[in-house]
C-alpha cells in the first residue's frame, strides 16, 4: 500500500488517482509531491453568515415588529388605492 502525497490517505498498490480526495496526474501527482495542510474557514464566521447567529450561538436582532406593521399598513393601503379607483 502506498499513501496518497496531498491527503495522505491510503492507496491500493498501482492506483492512477486517490478515492479520497480525488488527487491525481492532472492535478499535481507526481513523484515528490507533498500534502501541505490547506487553511480551513473559520467555523464561527461560518455559523454567523448562514445560520445568523454570533460567535456564542446567539441569534441577531430581527427586524423591529413595528416597521413590519407599518410596511404591511403601507402594502395594503397602495392595493386599496388600485381597488377603489
Amino acid at each position: 500500500m502506498d499513501n496518497c502525497p496531498h491527503c495522505g490517505a491510503e492507496l491500493k498498490q498501482g492506483a492512477k488517482f486517490c478515492p479520497h480526495c480525488g488527487s491525481d496526474a492532472d492535478t499535481g501527482w507526481k513523484e515528490g509531491a507533498e500534502f501541505s495542510d490547506l487553511e480551513t474557514p473559520d467555523y464561527d464566521e461560518i455559523v454567523e453568515n448562514e445560520f445568523g447567529t454570533d460567535e456564542y450561538g446567539n441569534k441577531k436582532k430581527k427586524a423591529n415588529p413595528l416597521a413590519i406593521a407599518a410596511a404591511v399598513i403601507a402594502a395594503l393601503a397602495f392595493i386599496a388605492a388600485f381597488i377603489l379607483h
